[in-house]
């Protein structure tokens, strides 16, 4: 029963992130510029490319996540993207910091049930 909630919060997660990654190039939901710096930070990662680099990385993470391929790997990019995202709402947009706090803590629950698979990654 455990196992099978952790896979369905796997799969849920990788689908959500894998769709915020989509949004960056179709744009179903509107991407929000939040007012003073931070909506000229999101100007700029905009008018960069940033945000669609974001996407793809977003994309295929939450795809792997999804479908349980690469899953150290994913988590790493999906953490790391997430950690940012939260930063980013928290000191501009502290209205759409929601949806980021969760992605980011369900992406460390997922890190500690596979911290495992990372012990390489901290040996010297």
């Amino acid at each position: 029963m455990k196992k099978r909630i952790l896979k369905i919060l796997q799969i849920v997660l990788g689908l959500f992130i894998a769709t915020i990654g989509l949004n960056k190039f179709l744009v179903f939901t509107e991407i929000p510029n939040p007012p003073g710096d931070g909506g000229t930070l999101m100007k700029i990662y905009i008018s960069s490319g940033f945000l669609k680099l974001i996407g793809v990385l977003e994309l295929l993470a939450g795809i792997a996540l999804a479908t349980n391929k690469f899953t150290p790997l994913a988590l790493v990019f999906i953490t790391a993207i997430m950690f940012n995202a939260t930063v980013f709402h928290g000191l501009h947009d502290l209205g759409g910091i929601g949806p980021a706090v969760v992605s980011l803590f369900l992406t460390l629950i997922l890190v500690y049930i596979n911290r495992l698979k990372f012990t390489n990654l901290f040996q010297i």
